[in-house]
């Protein structure tokens, strides 16, 4: 029961990690556009989502690094953080299926 979300949160971690760093970094290149601003409500739930992907791998990497390093004793300190990784794999889903939806790549030239 443990192993699974052991395995998985350091996977999304670094997925989450290369999304952060890829979606801004292909807007500024023009690889990717947010929604037209007729569709306000999917503009803001696009920044949101990035937005809350962002504060909670901020968050749980804090939490966990603090855990690690500081408390007495680091087991039970990270496994009084499992609920929140675990709903991390959630967040993470939830953030990219409305990345989907909101980010769209730019017409390729013909």
């Amino acid at each position: 029961m443990i192993l699974l979300p052991a395995l998985l949160v350091p996977i999304v971690f670094c997925m989450a990690f290369v999304r952060l760093y890829r979606i801004p970094a292909r807007l500024a290149r023009g690889q990717l556009h947010l929604p037209s601003r007729a569709r306000h409500g999917l503009l803001l739930l696009t920044v949101l989502a990035y937005a809350v992907l962002l504060g909670w791998t901020v968050g749980l990497a804090g939490a966990l690094l603090h855990a690690l390093l500081s408390a007495a004793e680091p087991l039970r300190a990270v496994l009084a953080l499992w609920g929140w990784m675990l709903a991390y794999p959630v967040v993470y889903f939830l953030a990219a299926w409305v990345f989907f939806y909101g980010l769209k790549p730019a017409a390729k030239p013909a």
